[in-house]
């Protein structure tokens, strides 16, 4: 008697950005992790960042997305059907304020009224740069704001005579710092988990113990990388980065494992949002409804 056939696999798109906090999916890429689930993974990088992925996720390019927490948060709702599955990392990002090397602007307090790049409308870079602002005493309007579409775009834009600010996560720009190309002036540290997992509601309705799988399959392999003690040297060597900037970001990120979601932080993300005038009231008072849907 034959055995019976194993199912065919389910296949699943994910995006998410070219930068070192998305080791692990390549990792499991890599080791075939997600072959061994029986999901066929297809993993798309995206250097426009938070703002790309949405509109991907929107038009159904892809399933799943590894989003900045704020972003996510804005969009789903602005009315976009998805849902938070999971934190991916636990530990805020940190942001580095940045603006062209040739610049006089040096201090925080030169950036007031000082346009920023953004990657476009509603991305990390974007809501990041809200909350900067207001922290600083000011709100930028729309006319304040330049889509340079992801980093290279941002790096053209600084090159110009006319001051920009620009914010990006502090060690993906570190190089470029380091090289004279770019100046970072301060940092914003945003006071929530830096990237979560955000799938469509139809792909959670057609294939939920899949997305379950793939979360688990994710959580071992950060949990692993966490305790790797090599892993700084990968890292520094498959991302560009000086290990010694490699080390002090490693020291300091953890990855979710154990699967919760922390509402009380998305609540703070909420909050900020509606602050700087990215949700309204409206929008804000689905917070519970509409968010997260539990791993």
């Amino acid at each position: 008697m034959l055995p019976p056939s194993a199912p065919e696999p389910v296949a699943l798109r994910i995006a998410g950005v070219p930068e070192h906090f998305n080791l692990p999916w390549l990792l499991a890429l890599e080791r075939r992790a997600f072959v061994r689930a029986n999901i066929e993974l297809k993993w798309s990088t995206v250097p426009e960042g938070t703002g790309r992925m949405c509109a991907m996720l929107r038009s159904g390019e892809v399933d799943l997305a590894v989003l900045v927490t704020e972003g996510a948060v804005r969009d789903i709702l602005n009315g976009a059907p998805n849902r938070i599955v999971a934190t991916y990392v636990d530990t805020p990002l940190t942001w580095g304020v940045h603006v062209g090397a040739q610049t006089a602007i040096t201090k925080p307090d030169e950036l007031k009224k000082v346009p920023f790049a953004i990657s476009r409308f509603n991305s990390g870079s974007h809501l990041a740069a809200m909350s900067y602002a207001q922290a600083h005493g000011w709100t930028p309007t729309e006319g304040d704001l330049v889509v340079v579409n992801d980093l290279a775009g941002a790096v053209e834009r600084l090159k110009a005579a006319e001051p920009i600010a620009f914010l990006w996560e502090k060690y993906t720009t570190k190089h470029l710092v380091d090289a004279g190309t770019l100046r970072c002036v301060d940092e914003h540290v945003s006071p929530w988990p830096a990237f979560v997992i955000v799938a469509t509601e139809a792909v959670l309705a057609q294939h939920p113990k899949e997305v379950q799988r793939v979360l688990k399959v994710i959580r071992d392999q950060a949990a692993g990388l966490m305790q790797k003690k090599t892993a700084p040297e990968m890292i520094a060597q498959r991302y560009k980065m000086s290990l010694e900037d490699v080390k002090a970001w490693f020291a300091g990120v953890k990855w979710n494992t154990g699967g919760v979601v922390d509402n009380a932080a998305l609540k703070r993300v909420v909050e900020t949002l509606l602050s700087v005038g990215m949700l309204t009231n409206e929008e804000a008072s689905e917070f519970e409804a509409r968010l997260y849907l539990g791993a």
